[in-house]
């Protein structure tokens, strides 16, 4: 288990990441790992005095994990972007909730303007909006 995850399993358990958030940054991190090991290049051995080169199969490897990661990426990118509309789907009905039950409008709601400006000493000017 790296710094990583125990720092998820941190947030988990002290209630500031929900599952679907945990899913997402353990996948997050895999995606991170797939990317790394595509950036380290292979590299050769010496077994005796002789120099052994990478093989080929190294090589695919680096690729099916750099392919790999991209699309994993681009997978998560899609996820967080659903993920961020459901967070901000369900406050706005909070927000709606409460403003029902103090009887107010939304920010969003507000009355128009009716044209007057009420300024100091009481006295009202007619402004055209």
């Amino acid at each position: 288990m790296n710094e990583n995850d125990l720092y998820i399993e941190y947030l988990l358990e002290m209630g500031a990441m929900t599952p679907e958030q945990e899913k997402l940054a353990r996948q997050q991190s895999y995606v991170d790992s797939l990317r790394q090991s595509a950036i380290t290049a292979p590299q050769g051995r010496m077994v005796g005095n002789t120099y052994v080169a990478p093989s080929w199969a190294q090589y695919a490897a680096q690729l099916g994990n750099a392919y790999m990661a991209r699309s994993g990426q681009k997978k998560l990118d899609d996820a967080y972007k659903e993920q961020s509309a459901t967070d901000q789907d369900a406050v706005n009905r909070i927000r709606a909730e409460i403003a029902r039950r103090r009887g107010k409008t939304l920010p969003s709601q507000a009355p128009v303007a009716t044209g007057v400006v009420k300024r100091p000493f009481g006295i009202e000017d007619e402004q055209p909006y």
